[in-house]
């Protein structure tokens, strides 16, 4: 029985263990209104992700600055892989940011 037990817990550790929050919401199975595959966005200035949404880039610029807190100097021309060597952020929570900002609009 406890071999059973053990086994569960183990099954169960390993099964939590790919849901750490790091503090940054996002929603891999939300639909957005732009579909774009991540490896793909992370190839693009934050100027293209605002033209594909069809959102104002300086706003979208100024969420992702804000939600990651970046020191660094970005524009809307730099590129989402370029930002990521700050902080390794997943591009699902730009496309969440990206719809934030066009439900504002």
């Amino acid at each position: 029985m406890k071999k059973i037990l053990y086994i569960m817990a183990m099954f169960v550790l390993i099964a939590v263990s790919g849901c750490i929050d790091d503090g940054h919401e996002h929603d891999d199975d939300h639909d957005h209104s732009v579909e774009i595959e991540g490896s793909e966005m992370k190839l693009l200035t934050v100027q293209q992700v605002a033209d594909l949404w069809e959102i104002d880039s300086q706003k979208l610029l100024d969420k992702i600055v804000e939600e990651f807190e970046f020191k660094g100097n970005y524009t809307t021309e730099t590129v989402l892989e370029d930002m990521r060597l700050e902080y390794k952020f997943s591009p699902a929570i730009i496309k969440d940011l990206a719809e934030e900002t066009k439900l504002e609009s």
